[in-house]
């Protein structure tokens, strides 16, 4: 199975369900073996954070992701869902607050969005960790 990125840039607007901010979301095609990274344009330095399991913090009432600067995002479940969904393996996250927008409360715009503009094959075989 090959990996997948999109075939297109995604722009979202929303509301942070904790926060109550407003939250302009970018979703950029990504290459090969990037994998899902998110980048808060709020901040200058520091500001990438790895979509990997050894950054989940706090996960109560939604999970937040931190990285080695303390620099984080939050509420990313409907988010990640879709891109487990669609296929996605490979993806920027552009985002200007510390929270993904709750949008309609589930996965359904973020599947949407992914679909509306495509997915593409990428080179490369997609990476599976394995639990023994």
């Amino acid at each position: 199975m090959k990996q997948k990125t999109l075939k297109d840039t995604i722009k979202l607007q929303g509301v942070g369900l904790h926060n109550g901010k407003n939250v302009n979301l970018h979703l950029h095609p990504a290459g090969i073996d990037h994998g899902i990274k998110f980048k808060r344009t709020d901040l200058d330095i520091n500001n990438i954070i790895d979509a990997n399991y050894k950054n989940v913090k706090s996960p109560v009432l939604c999970t937040r992701l931190e990285n080695a600067n303390s620099v984080s995002v939050s509420t990313i479940e409907h988010l990640m869902a879709s891109f487990y969904g669609e296929g996605i393996d490979n993806v920027l996250v552009e985002i200007d607050a510390p929270e993904i927008p709750i949008m309609d409360g589930s996965a359904l715009d973020f599947v949407e969005a992914l679909r509306q503009v495509g997915s593409e094959s990428q080179n490369s075989l997609r990476k599976f960790i394995k639990i023994k």
